[in-house]
C-alpha cells in the first residue's frame, strides 16, 4: 500500500495551465486527505473510478492505494454495452467516483482483498476483462524497467488515458522512483506547453499518436530521454520517418496483464537501426512455443481476471514472436483481435451486437492496415440499412473507437457449411464491389 503520502516529493506532479506547467502535487494531496476520509468512513467493497480529468483520477487512485481500498478503473466514455459488463461483476456496497451511470451490481457480496487494482482489458469475444494487479505487481514492473534502463530516477511525460495500463504506468514509474510527472490530457497540450528543456523525460505513445507527431513535428521531442512505442503494430514506413526525424524511440512489447512492458529497447537502440522490441526485462521471462506463440512468466503478471485467478504460470498469449539473438520480434496474432489507435477491438463482439439488432442479415468485420490508426475496422454486411444508420446505432451500444470506419454492403458473405468465412471467395467478391 501507499500508506504515507507525505513521502511524495513536492515536485512530483505538474499539469499544464495557460501555456505553462504548474506544480500540482500540493493541490492534489490536500484534496486526497478528504478523499481518504470518505473512503475510511464508507469502507466500500470497491471504488469504481471513472474520472476523465487526470488530476481527479490521481486523487481517487492515491486515496484508494493509501487506504487499501480495492479499485476498479473504468473508461468514462463507455456506453451501455460496456457498463452492463461492469455491473455484472460489481460487488455490493461499491462506491463510484466520476462519470458513472446508475448501475445495479450483480457481483458477489464477498469483499475484495485490500489493495487489488482491477485494470480493464479487452477479452475473448470482445468482452471486457479486468486484470487483477496489486502494488507488488506494479512495483515489479517499475523496478524491472529501472534495472533494464540502468536508471535510478525516471521522469515521465504522459498524455495517455490513466485508466489504461499505458497511462497508469508513467504515474507509478515517476512516483516510486522519485521522478517528476508532467501530466496532460491531450497531445495538443504538448503543442501549447513544452516541458522544461533541462529535464530528461520518458514519454509513452501509441502508433497513432506517433503518426500525429510526425505529421506536425515538435522539435523538442528529439531531446526526450526516450519515447516508448507500444499499443499495436507499428508499420515500417512510420518507423523510418521517425528515424529520419531523429526521434529517440524505444520499441516495446507488453500488455495490461503484465503491467506494461516486459520487453523493450534501450536508449539509442532504435536510432542505431534496431527494429525489434528489444530485450526481455529482468523481472520477466518469455518463451516461444513450437509454433511461435508467446508464453510469459513475470513478477508483474496479474493475479488473474476478476473474479477468477490464473492457474500457475506461464501465461499464454495470442501473440506470435521470433527470437533473433536476444531480441524479440513480434510476427502477429493468432486471434481476430484488431488493434486500432492502441485500442483492442474484437470483431466477434460487434458482429453479435449488430446481428442481435436485426439491422443486418449477416456481417463480417476485420482489420486492414492503415497508416494513421495501425489498423482500420471494416465491416462487410448484408442488409438494407445504410452505413450511417448502422454507425449511429452501434455508437449508442459501445465506445466509438470500436465502430467500423468503413461499411461495405455486399449481396452475401461466402461461408462454408460450418459457417466459416471463405476468404478466397470473399476477396473475389470485394474486387467486384
Amino acid at each position: 500500500m501507499l500508506q504515507n503520502l507525505t513521502s511524495i516529493a513536492p515536485r512530483w506532479l505538474w499539469s499544464p495551465h495557460n501555456g505553462q506547467w504548474q506544480a500540482a502535487t500540493a493541490q492534489v494531496l490536500e484534496q486526497v486527505a478528504g478523499d481518504q476520509e470518505q473512503l475510511q468512513k464508507r469502507q466500500p467493497t470497491l471504488l469504481l473510478l471513472a474520472e476523465a480529468d487526470p488530476l481527479s483520477f490521481l486523487r481517487g487512485f492515491l486515496a484508494a492505494l493509501s487506504t487499501g481500498t480495492p479499485l476498479l478503473l473504468a473508461n468514462p466514455q463507455w456506453q451501455s454495452h460496456e457498463w452492463q459488463q461492469v455491473a455484472a461483476i460489481l460487488p455490493r456496497n461499491f462506491m463510484a467516483w466520476g462519470t458513472v451511470p446508475p448501475l445495479d451490481p450483480q457481483g458477489t457480496a464477498e469483499p475484495l482483498p485490500p489493495g487489488w487494482i482491477l485494470i480493464p482489458s479487452g477479452g475473448t469475444q470482445g468482452r471486457l476483462r479486468w486484470a487483477i494487479h496489486t502494488v507488488a505487481t506494479l512495483q515489479a514492473a517499475v523496478m524491472g524497467l529501472q534495472r533494464h534502463l540502468q536508471e535510478g530516477t525516471i521522469h515521465c511525460l504522459s498524455i495517455l488515458p490513466l485508466y489504461h495500463v499505458s497511462g497508469l504506468m508513467p504515474v507509478v514509474r515517476s512516483l516510486w522512483t522519485g521522478g517528476e510527472l508532467y501530466l496532460a490530457s491531450h497531445l495538443r497540450h504538448l503543442r501549447q506547453t513544452a516541458p522544461p528543456p533541462n529535464l530528461e523525460l520518458w514519454l509513452s505513445l501509441v502508433p497513432r499518436q506517433l503518426q500525429q507527431v510526425l505529421t506536425e513535428p515538435l522539435p523538442w521531442f528529439r531531446e526526450l530521454r526516450g519515447i516508448f512505442i507500444g499499443g499495436g503494430p507499428t508499420w515500417s514506413q512510420l518507423l523510418e520517418e521517425a528515424a529520419a526525424q531523429r526521434l529517440p524511440l524505444c520499441l516495446s512489447y507488453g500488455m495490461t496483464e503484465t503491467a506494461g512492458m516486459i520487453c523493450a529497447q534501450r536508449r539509442g537502440d532504435f536510432l542505431a537501426g534496431d527494429r525489434s522490441c528489444g530485450q526481455v526485462l529482468p523481472h520477466a521471462r518469455i518463451d516461444l512455443s513450437a509454433t511461435g506463440e508467446i508464453q510469459i512468466q513475470a513478477a508483474s503478471l496479474a493475479l488473474g481476471y476478476y473474479p477468477q485467478l490464473f492457474p500457475d504460470q506461464p501465461f499464454q498469449t495470442d501473440d506470435r514472436g521470433q527470437w533473433r539473438g536476444d531480441r524479440l520480434y513480434i510476427l502477429g496474432r493468432t486471434s481476430r483481435k484488431i488493434i486500432s489507435g492502441g485500442e483492442n477491438i474484437y470483431p466477434e463482439e460487434l458482429e453479435a451486437l449488430l446481428l442481435d439488432s436485426g439491422l443486418v442479415q449477416d456481417i463480417y468485420i476485420y482489420g486492414a492496415p492503415d497508416p494513421l490508426w495501425g489498423e482500420q475496422v471494416i465491416a462487410l454486411y448484408v442488409g438494407n440499412s445504410s452505413p450511417e444508420e448502422l454507425s449511429t446505432w452501434l455508437k449508442r451500444q459501445c465506445s466509438a473507437y470500436k465502430c467500423p470506419k468503413k461499411w461495405i454492403a455486399v449481396p452475401h458473405i461466402p461461408r462454408t457449411p460450418q459457417g466459416k468465412v471463405r476468404f478466397c471467395a470473399l476477396q473475389s467478391l470485394l474486387e467486384r464491389c
